[in-house]
């Protein structure tokens, strides 16, 4: 699998080539992260084929439902107008499904038409068989795995650069917090953020709340605020008024994640940071949360974050493999996080 890796091209390397007109015969777009092989399709279809021969020199077919030898025929085929067709096979894996199906298939990967590009797409593959191996000396691999949880603020951040738009940290932990990881998902709302700021080029957290419909007063910034200030009570409220809002608890644990990582890190980055905006920039916050950050870090010891994040783990994993009630669960996670309420 070492090796497939290394040969596998990034997101941004292919939409590159393409840009620059620069094409393979055959293509394989494998993985999990359904939203970035319809993004790479988009690009490949916009530099590809020109909108006007669209209709005549595109077929996109389904492994399930057709011929091998039908696939073959098509990708074969000289273009109709232009300079290039383009043959897209969803659900590859299943067409490959048989050895019969594969050696005619084999055939012309062995040889493809330099006028055709052929994209298969699949979830999984098997690169021990020689057909994917194929597409390895022949042609462009490109595997599409979902972006660790730390990754996304960066991916949202880069979406919103393409139309010339920022976003400030709290306004990207809140989408994610509220979305999930779902890149999908997440391109929706981006897309309505757009629509909403007009010719503003900040995205605000107040911003994310109006496309969201969040409330201002019960959600994952002021919970975490509650938390880290030992409030018991009021954590315990808005973790009520949130699932009652229809907030998913994974979701919920997910930024208090994040939050708690913060607090970690913290005393580490004050010893390197200058000033407190760098301390700001190193901790991924805005400055006027800084103070916030850092009552939480100073009430808490070491000891006391490592087990908030154990029981935020074991929260979770309660969350995704027992089917218990989620209030249950986030209840009695909050009482670990903050601990008893002091004694009036």
């Amino acid at each position: 699998m070492a090796s497939q890796r290394e040969k596998s091209i990034s997101f941004e390397e292919l939409v590159g080539s393409f840009e620059q007109k620069r094409f393979a015969p055959l293509y394989l777009f494998h993985g999990e992260e359904g939203f970035l092989i319809e993004e790479a399709l988009d690009a490949l279809l916009d530099n590809a084929i020109d909108p006007t021969s669209r209709s005549l020199n595109l077929d996109v077919l389904y492994g399930s439902e057709l011929d091998v030898q039908d696939v073959v025929a098509r990708a074969s085929s000289f273009p109709m107008i232009g300079e290039r067709r383009v043959v897209i096979v969803r659900e590859a894996e299943k067409l490959t499904s048989s050895e019969a199906k594969r050696a005619v298939l084999l055939r012309y990967l062995e040889q493809p038409s330099p006028a055709t590009c052929l994209v298969f797409t699949a979830a999984k593959v098997d690169f021990r068989l020689a057909v994917y191996k194929s597409f390895q000396t022949k042609g462009v691999v490109a595997e599409f795995r979902p972006l660790f949880e730390d990754r996304v603020p960066a991916w949202v951040a880069q979406r919103l650069r393409r139309t010339r738009k920022e976003i400030t940290p709290e306004a990207v932990d809140l989408l994610q917090s509220h979305v999930g990881n779902s890149l999908r998902d997440l391109n929706n709302e981006i897309e309505k953020l757009i629509i909403y700021v007009g010719d503003r080029n900040l995205v605000e957290v107040d911003d994310v709340r109006a496309v969201v419909g969040m409330s201002k007063t019960y959600n994952i910034f002021e919970l975490q605020k509650a938390i880290g200030s030992g409030d018991l009570s009021r954590s315990l409220e808005i973790v009520d008024r949130m699932l009652d809002a229809g907030e998913v608890a994974t979701v919920m644990i997910a930024g208090l994640v994040r939050y708690f990582r913060k607090l970690w890190v913290l005393p580490s980055l004050r010893k390197k940071a200058k000033t407190e905006y760098e301390l700001a920039s190193a901790l991924d916050v805005r400055p006027y949360f800084l103070k916030e950050y850092a009552s939480a870090a100073a009430r808490l010891s070491p000891t006391q974050i490592e087990s908030a994040l154990a029981a935020l783990l074991e929260a979770d994993e309660s969350l995704k493999s027992t089917g218990a009630d989620p209030r249950l669960i986030m209840t009695v996670a909050i009482h670990r996080l903050v601990g008893p309420s002091p004694d009036p």
